[in-house]
């Protein structure tokens, strides 16, 4: 094999590059705390994804067609929700087990590397047979009603402070 050593012309070689792995210790803390002051959860499409969710589980009466409402599937609903259950206790087993209480915080070199397959799978089928099991009562707007409450959800677990 032959081996280039013609530029790529990706980064000029006349230039002088910076090597970020050599950052001295107190320039390393002034840039970690620049970060750390910058890096806010609260902004407005977390507002407005949480105030849509709100919005949404109000005018659809979410609740009470979860319970009252007889064109509900609800075999198929509790089925959907049990899957996205145990998606919901990994992501907490992985987080916040390992990161806080085992005090792991690489968690994504856990001993059990099949979790999050398992989780996204579960996540996925689970919302499948949600989406299924309240069609009858939505139709075509079961989809936008449930990812508008999982964003609002989604956006609600990054500003809580674990």
């Amino acid at each position: 094999a032959v081996v280039s050593t013609q530029s790529t012309g990706l980064v000029p070689e006349d230039e002088d590059v910076p090597d970020i792995n050599n950052i001295p210790d107190d320039e390393r803390a002034a840039i970690d705390a620049v970060i750390a002051r910058n890096k806010s959860t609260l902004s407005i499409s977390t507002v407005g994804w949480m105030v849509s969710a709100l919005m949404v589980f109000n005018y659809t009466d979410f609740l009470n067609v979860l319970v009252y409402d007889g064109r509900v599937n609800r075999g198929l609903l509790k089925i959907g929700s049990s899957l996205v259950g145990v998606n919901l206790l990994v992501g907490v087993y992985l987080v916040v087990y390992l990161s806080y209480i085992r005090n792991k915080p690489d968690w994504t070199n856990h001993t059990h590397p099949a979790l999050i397959p398992v989780a996204t799978l579960c996540a996925c089928v689970g919302l499948v047979l949600c989406t299924v099991a309240l069609w009858p009562v939505w139709g075509f707007l079961t989809l936008p009603i449930l990812f508008t409450l999982f964003m609002g959800l989604v956006m609600l677990a990054t500003l809580l402070p674990v």
